[in-house]
């Protein structure tokens, strides 16, 4: 599911990742755990295809995140920690936007298994803003897991 060796990311003389190497089989559940700069966030975006390995390859259902990023991130559901969400807009709308952008748009009974699964029905006609953190966050994972990809990345 996911394959990463001797990963590596620098910014500038800052070596945020050294060579970083591990598997991900089906089923299994990998968390990251170190002090804050450790390098946990920046991996995940690596995987995620937001920015670019100095060095080494990770790959993503055998897709390099690098040279086959369209494929790697069609295969990954992925929620930041700070999820970037349009506040103004209704639940409904937003995640009837993602699953547009996913290829999801014709998939009503998709968007439906979603809400109910993550009980999100009460905030639906509500502006993103306006709801709790914990509402937040739980709009994020529905657009995280709304293509039900086979990885999901979950960044605190």
């Amino acid at each position: 599911m996911i394959k990463v060796a001797g990963l590596t990311r620098r910014f500038g003389a800052l070596t945020a990742v050294d060579g970083l190497s591990f598997e991900v089989h089906p089923g299994e559940v990998l968390g990251f755990l170190g002090p804050n700069g450790a390098g946990k966030t920046t991996t995940m975006r690596m995987l995620a295809g937001f920015i670019t390995p100095t060095s080494g390859h990770a790959s993503i259902c055998g897709h390099d995140v690098v040279t086959d990023a369209l494929r790697a991130r069609a295969a990954l559901g992925y929620l930041p920690e700070g999820a970037p969400a349009w506040g103004e807009m209704k639940v409904c709308d937003f995640l009837r936007f993602i699953a547009g952008l996913r290829g999801l748009a014709s998939r009503r009974d998709r968007l439906d298994a979603v809400v109910a699964r993550l009980e999100l029905q009460s905030v639906l006609a509500q502006p993103i803003d306006t709801l709790s953190k914990g509402f937040r966050r739980r709009v994020g994972l529905a657009q995280a897991i709304l293509p039900d990809p086979p990885v999901l990345l979950l960044d605190e």
